[in-house]
């Protein structure tokens, strides 16, 4: 059986470490802001409550949660005696890479290497870390505990058995897991949806419609649950800002360089529903 590890204690990394110790995994979580992370796992916990409440989840699930879920004072002490290592980190390739390149030297090849990442492929992750056979993409979509899906990418280094043991955790922490054959940045979902927020950001910064409209007539005319708008808030602007920037870095397009509507809210730290202010006000 796994035990988990997850670096990244946000969001997301809070979450996916819950639904590994939920499953029943001997769970690691660790970030450098603990007071954060503590807030995030209170926030969790309260989550998964309500839904044990609703009959979402069985309360075996919250006893696990309390269980085998454990805080790291660091990444040394949270990756120890680990056999499976979830990065959930900020999305920034520089980060990510300090951290891959740092463990892999720490943990023998055996141990899979995975990042929470749909747009920095594993394989430039993979680069300067030795083992790139265990190096693979696994994505959760936020939140974690309440969305049921894991996208799966990986290298053609990738083998075999990191790649099931990979829709294995997934699907033991109740996911539906889908796998792509071939990297490509955004996977499945992130790549349709970026085609649809590029366009609904066009609109706003074209002044043709409100970002309120906008995100009521996708509601309301293609009947998705959550607007453009509102799904960036969600997911973190700062998210969209560097997937973009990344974009652009590669292919100097001007097109593809934020909006400068976009920028100057994650300058301003206006990240969205994690922040309490993002397009809309969540204070």
């Amino acid at each position: 059986m796994e035990s988990v590890a997850v670096i990244g204690g946000g969001q997301m990394g809070s979450q996916i470490a819950a639904l590994a110790a939920m499953a029943g995994y001997e769970t690691n979580i660790y970030d450098k802001d603990i007071k954060n992370l503590k807030s995030k796992i209170k926030f969790t916990e309260e989550n998964l409550m309500n839904l044990v409440e609703k009959g979402r989840y069985e309360k075996t699930h919250l006893e696990n949660f309390k269980n085998y879920l454990k805080t790291a004072e660091s990444i040394d002490e949270t990756i120890n005696n680990k056999s499976f290592v979830i990065e959930a980190v900020v999305e920034k390739l520089d980060v990510k890479l300090q951290i891959f390149e740092d463990i892999s030297k720490k943990l023998n090849e055996d141990v899979v290497l995975a990042t929470n990442s749909s747009f920095i492929p594993a394989s430039e992750l993979a680069k300067p870390c030795e083992h790139p056979s265990r190096f693979i993409n696994m994505h959760f979509f936020y939140p974690p505990i309440r969305m049921d899906l894991v996208e799966i990418s990986y290298p053609k280094e990738t083998n075999k058995e990191t790649i099931e043991r990979t829709q294995n955790l997934g699907k033991d922490m109740g996911r539906t897991v889908v796998t792509c054959k071939k990297e490509t940045p955004g996977f499945i979902v992130n790549r349709m949806l970026a085609a649809l927020t590029d366009e609904a950001y066009k609109l706003y910064d074209e002044g043709i419609a409100d970002f309120k409209d906008i995100d009521i007539a996708i509601k309301n005319g293609l009947h998705h649950p959550r607007g453009p708008f509102e799904l960036s808030d969600y997911s973190g602007l700062d998210i969209h800002y560097y997937a973009k920037l990344k974009i652009y870095n590669e292919t100097k397009d001007p097109e593809d360089y934020p909006k400068k509507f976009l920028e100057e809210k994650v300058k301003k730290g206006d990240l969205g529903v994690k922040t309490g202010k993002g397009f809309y006000d969540y204070s």
